[in-house]
């Protein structure tokens, strides 16, 4: 069986994405709006998981990770994680920061912190995820680059 590769994401995967993102209770606001700082994995030509970046600068936004079931627990997470952050590094990203509901831990275990919403400043603020598409009670977290 053939790994899955890791790529970025193509214009024509954005309805593919978006399904995924939604199975998993993942909101789909500003993906296609940011697509090309998104990366898939593919497996026998399907989408199998998903994670974005929405730059800002020096501030990055990651977002919108997410695994079909049958590939979770196999490291496919954690591989998208560790290519973003190359990709975020190459783009001059300092800061990534995220707003979840379900993942904290997972995140702090990779270096996260959290931090209060409020203080985000600037233009990451604009980002769909800080307007509303994530809720209020999202645990807002940050990591240096």
């Amino acid at each position: 069986m053939t790994p899955p590769a890791i790529e970025r994401a193509l214009p024509a995967d954005a309805a593919a994405i978006e399904e995924l993102l939604t199975s998993t209770g993942l909101p789909t606001q500003g993906v296609r709006e940011h697509l090309a700082h998104f990366l898939v994995a593919r497996a026998a030509g399907a989408i199998i998981g998903v994670i974005g970046l929405e730059p800002y600068g020096e501030e990055g936004l990651l977002r919108s990770l997410a695994v079909r079931p049958e590939y979770r627990s196999k490291g496919m997470g954690n591989n998208l994680y560790t290519r973003l952050l190359v990709e975020a590094r190459a783009e001059g990203i300092k800061r990534l920061v995220l707003l979840t509901t379900t993942a904290d831990r997972w995140f702090a275990g990779r270096g996260f912190a959290r931090i209060g919403r409020e203080s985000v400043v600037g233009d990451l603020r604009t980002s769909a995820e800080f307007r509303g598409a994530c809720p209020s009670t999202a645990v807002c977290m940050e990591l240096k680059l």
